[in-house]
Parts: C-alpha cells; sequence; structure tokens
C-alpha cells in the first residue's frame, strides 16, 4: 500500500518564505478526497436555496434573500440588508482563509464544475480560452455596480447615505421579508442564467469561464485574497510532474508557482484544493504564510499568461462584446446583468470563430474541426450558421432595446413633468410601439406604460374636442392596460359623448369592477341606464355612488329623475332633486322643472 509522503514544512529547497508556512497535515492513508467533500456542500447550497424558498412560500415570510448584489442597496441606498451583511462575511473570510467561498459555496461555480465533470465523463475537455480583453470584463462590471453610482454622487454632490434598517411597510425590508423574490428574475429566466453561465460558457470558452470573464464579484474577493495569510504552498521538493497545474480547474500554473514563490500568488486560485489532492508526493498543501501584499510585488507577480487572440481578434471581441451588452441588457424587461454579460463573452467568441473560418486554414473548437487546410467542414458550417443567426438576433435585439430603452425614457420624463404636450406623448409612444410590434415578446412593464400614455394622450384630445381621435387612443389604452380604471372611465365618457350608449356602459362597467370607490363611474353608468330605460339596475347605480359620495350633486339629481320615472317615490325624489340644487346651482332649474312637471 502507497503511504503519503510525510516532508517538514520548509524542507522544500529553493521556496522563499516556505520554512516560515505552517502547513495542514495529509491523510496517513491514500490522498484526500476534497471533491466529493466540496461536491456535496455546493449540493447542500442548493438544498438550502430550496428550503429558503419553501419556508418562504409556507409561512409568508423569511429571511431576506441573501443575494450579493443586494450591496447596491445598502451603497446607494444606507438600507443594511441580509445579502450585505453575508457579503461582508465572505469577503473577511477570504481575507483570512482565501478564496473558500467561490469553491465551497458559489451556486453557479456549482453549475460550472458540474459542467465540467459531466463533459469528461462524456470525453469531452474544453480548452480553456484566453483573452486579454474579456479579462477586463469583471474589474468593469464591478466598477460599474459598486463604485460607479458612488462616484456619481460624489459629482452630484449628493450626502451619503446613513445605514438604517427597514421593513417591508418602508418598500424594502432589512432581514425579515414577503417578498422574497423582490431582486430575483423569473424562474425562466434564472433558469437560462444557470444554463449560460453555468454550463454554455464552460463548453465553450472552458473551466469556470464565467468566474474568469464574467463575475463581478469575484473581483472583490480577488482583492480580498491578496491579503489573505491561508494559501496552497509547497511543503516539500516538488518533482514539476504538473498534475497539480493539471488538476487545477482555475488554470493556475500551480507547480510553477509553487516552485518560483513558495505558494500561489495568483489571486484565481479558489482554494478548491484539488491540486492538494492531485500531487502524488503529498508536497502541495493549504497552509498559513504571508500573503502576497506583504511581500515584494516583483517576487511574487503572477506568472504572464500566454494569450490566444492576436489583436485584431481582441478588438473584434471588445466590439461585438459591448454591442452584446448594449443590446441584450434589460432586453424586454428581462435580462439580468449577469446573463448578459455571459451572452457577451460567448457571443464574442463566436464572432472570433467565424471571422477565422473565413480568413484562417485550419479553425478547431474543443474536439471539433470546422476547417482544414482550407475546406469549411459540417461543423464549421454550422458554427457559421450560428454566427450568422446570432448576429441577425443580436441587430434585432438591438434596435428593440433603443426602442425600449428612449421609449422608456421619455415616459419617465413625461409622467416627471407638469406640463406635456400631445406631441410628447406621441414621441414616447412610437418609440414604445416599434418595440411592442417588433419585438418577440411584449412584456408586462412595456404594455402598461404604452397604455399609460395612450390613456393621457386619448384623454388630452377628448378635452380638446377631439373626440373620436381621443377614443381611438383611449381604447389601445385599455386594450394594452385593461387594469386602468381612470382610462375605462375616460372611454365610456367618451363613448357616451359620441352616443355609443352600450359600448359606455361596458367601459364605465370595468372602471367600476377596478375602482369600486369610484363614484364617478357608478353615477354615470346610472345616467346612461336610465337613459336606456332600465330603471331598476339605474337607481341602483345611483344610490351606490351616493354610499361613495354623500355630497355628489349630480347622483342627487339623477337619482331624483330615476324615482320620478319609476313612480310612487314623489317624497324621496323631491328631497334629492332639493338637494341637487342646493349642492350645485346648476342643478336648481332643472330641479323645478321636473318637480313641476315629472317624468312619465
Amino acid at each position: 500500500m502507497t503511504t503519503a509522503v510525510r516532508a517538514r514544512a520548509g524542507s522544500r529547497r529553493g521556496a522563499p518564505g516556505a520554512g516560515r508556512a505552517r502547513a495542514t497535515p495529509l491523510l496517513v492513508n491514500g490522498r484526500p478526497r476534497y471533491a466529493r467533500w466540496r461536491a456535496a456542500t455546493l449540493a447542500a447550497v442548493y438544498v438550502l436555496m430550496g428550503l429558503h424558498i419553501a419556508h418562504w412560500k409556507i409561512a409568508g415570510t423569511t429571511l431576506a434573500p441573501l443575494e450579493l448584489n443586494e450591496v447596491m442597496y445598502t451603497l446607494e441606498l444606507g438600507i443594511v440588508t441580509a445579502g450585505f451583511l453575508f457579503m461582508t462575511a465572505a469577503v473577511l473570510g477570504t481575507a483570512i482563509f482565501g478564496r473558500f467561498f467561490c469553491s465551497w459555496g458559489c451556486h453557479i461555480l456549482a453549475l460550472e464544475d458540474l459542467c465540467a465533470w459531466l463533459l469528461e465523463r462524456a470525453g469531452i475537455r474544453p480548452k480553456p480560452v484566453r483573452s486579454r480583453v474579456l479579462l477586463l470584463v469583471p474589474p468593469a462590471a464591478m466598477f460599474y455596480m459598486f463604485l460607479w453610482p458612488q462616484l456619481r454622487r460624489l459629482w452630484e454632490g449628493r450626502p451619503l447615505p446613513s445605514l438604517h434598517l427597514r421593513t417591508d411597510a418602508e418598500g424594502w425590508a432589512s432581514f425579515a421579508t414577503n417578498d422574497f423574490w423582490r431582486n430575483l428574475p423569473s424562474i425562466e429566466i434564472a433558469l437560462l442564467t444557470f444554463a449560460v453561465c453555468g454550463f454554455l460558457i464552460v463548453y465553450v470558452l472552458g473551466s469556470r469561464a464565467f468566474c474568469t470573464y464574467g463575475c463581478p464579484y469575484g473581483v472583490i474577493f480577488r482583492l480580498a485574497d491578496r491579503v489573505a495569510p491561508g494559501r496552497i504552498i509547497a511543503a516539500g521538493d516538488c518533482s514539476q510532474c504538473g498534475a497539480c497545474t493539471a488538476a487545477c480547474g482555475s488554470q493556475v500554473r500551480v507547480h510553477e508557482e509553487l516552485t518560483r514563490y513558495g505558494t500561489i500568488v495568483n489571486p484565481a486560485c479558489l482554494k478548491d484544493l484539488d491540486c492538494v489532492a492531485a500531487c502524488p508526493n503529498g508536497n502541495v498543501r493549504y497552509g498559513l504564510t504571508r500573503p502576497p501584499l506583504l511581500r515584494s510585488w516583483l517576487r511574487t507577480r503572477v506568472l504572464r499568461r500566454r494569450y490566444d487572440f492576436s489583436m485584431a481578434e481582441e478588438a473584434l471581441m471588445a466590439a461585438v462584446f459591448v454591442v452584446s451588452l448594449l443590446a441584450l441588457r434589460g432586453l424586454y424587461n428581462a435580462v439580468p446583468f449577469l446573463l448578459t454579460l455571459g451572452l457577451g463573452a460567448i457571443l464574442a467568441y463566436l464572432a472570433v470563430l467565424a471571422h477565422r473560418l473565413v480568413t484562417a486554414a485550419d479553425v478547431r473548437f474543443n474536439r471539433l474541426q470546422l476547417k482544414r487546410a482550407g475546406r469549411i467542414a459540417p461543423a464549421g458550417a454550422a458554427v457559421l450558421a450560428l454566427a450568422a443567426a446570432s448576429a441577425m438576433l443580436l441587430a434585432h435585439s438591438g434596435f428593440i432595446r433603443y426602442h425600449e430603452h428612449f421609449g422608456h425614457r421619455a415616459a419617465l420624463a413625461l409622467e416627471r413633468s407638469d406640463v406635456v404636450s400631445a406631441d410628447d406623448l406621441r414621441g414616447a409612444i412610437a418609440h414604445l410601439e416599434l418595440a411592442r410590434r417588433w419585438g418577440l415578446v411584449a412584456p408586462r412593464p412595456l404594455r402598461e406604460r404604452l397604455g399609460g400614455l395612450h390613456a393621457r394622450l386619448g384623454a388630452m384630445l377628448v378635452d380638446e374636442g377631439q373626440t373620436a381621435a381621443g377614443v381611438a387612443h383611449l381604447r389601445w389604452a385599455c386594450a394594452l392596460h385593461a387594469g386602468q380604471p381612470r382610462a375605462q372611465y375616460n372611454l365610456g365618457v367618451a363613448l357616451a359623448s359620441l352616443g355609443n350608449d352600450a359600448e359606455a356602459i361596458l367601459a364605465l362597467e370595468r372602471a367600476a369592477a377596478l375602482d369600486p370607490a369610484d363614484a364617478d363611474a357608478q353615477n354615470n353608468l346610472g345616467f346612461l341606464r336610465g337613459a336606456r330605460g332600465e330603471l331598476v339596475p339605474a337607481s341602483a347605480h345611483l344610490r351606490r355612488a351616493l354610499q361613495l359620495a354623500p355630497e355628489h350633486a349630480a347622483a342627487h339629481f339623477n337619482l331624483g329623475r330615476v324615482l320620478l320615472r319609476l313612480g310612487g317615490r314623489q317624497d324621496e325624489a323631491q328631497r334629492l332633486l332639493e338637494r341637487a340644487a342646493a349642492l350645485d346651482e346648476r342643478y336648481a332649474a332643472a330641479s323645478r322643472e321636473l318637480l313641476a312637471a315629472p317624468e312619465k
């Protein structure tokens, strides 16, 4: 039976700092099996997520989601959230022990490693893609999410927010909430994000590609790792077999860094301990040593990487990524930022593959030979077709996103403005209508905002005497967003003024159903039904209007008229008509005429 080699810490010659490192002991028999423990831990993350959601569904109130992006609410609004405290604890832990959270607690990395394992079982080992441009994506995303809002605050002269706690009643709960899904995408988008950022990106760009080329939180953990004394260290002579480097899923050149520095200084190291398990001599350990920040930078700088792309190809990738970001982020009010980053990286590499298929003699992607000796293989033709389809879809998405962005921006400006013209409303409607008409879907926020704009323009045109044109816009408003009681009411009134009483009654009934406290809707329903001879339901509507608004002069007058026509209620009708005249002198003459000659 083979036993692990027991080497004293610091016995390896030529390893700077290794003599001061304190290493954890190896297992006596065989190599440690960290992979299974880590798989169980990552599976437990999903179990806990499921239990968290189940508790919310059953109890109605639960702990606020432990979402790392809730840090933005703390930085921008000062709301201390469970997600902020969770992120703080993870960063502090990383600053001491290294990036264990990323490899042992991240739900996205769990999917990435699962994908890599499944691909390996299928005999596929994706080639890691090394790009200069894509390495800039995570720090740029981190800057945009966390630093840019603070710089903008300083530029605008706004004060820093004070830290405080909130409840659901105040709009955003710090800890206990009944709105667990408040900051999470829909189930469909969440599953798509998992599929793209956890699986597809691994097949296209290599193991843990989203960690390398997409994750903004990883940048913060990388910075914290620079001060962490807990590191992978060399605890004996290295045979330079490269087993540790081959086992590393983060593409760290483990054996080279251990030989040169005695420890891993690359902050991409996620402390998954696969390199520890892979070392045949047990000379790779996890232990405590002086962190890179306290060493000479020249002695501990990360080894120079070899990149796969020319500068022209890097420029192409940068252009495609930026276009993808602008076209996809927030598309249809659905595509989240992290999903956009993953898709952008994939599309950028797809563009390079398509370019190489056109210009290079030989092109290979993982196990697929796309082009050989200038001849495009069927797989290469499929990649070109995919690239063309992706380009068309991206162009379409960019068109939709352009009109979504400017339409929503114009609508928001109109909502904040006291003075609005019909032309302003038409401009905002034109943008959003193009997005609705040509989009693959019409999301609810777009329909609701577009419906609100049509309702506002329709009411404005009716007030200006353009009733027919106003009715057309009000019909659109109700079709796009049927849940607008005021639009339904205005449509009913406008239709009644055009003599379309039957359709007006339907619109007013919808308005009354949406807003049961609307006395005007009940009054108009009573008036129209009374005019059609439906006296009993008319009286019911008018009595309801008076219950809601006892001082409603028109309802008093209309109910008095209806009761006179019903007969037998002369006294009540007289009181109502006299009350109407007292409330509004415009009804005085008409009330006297009705009482002098009651309607039959």
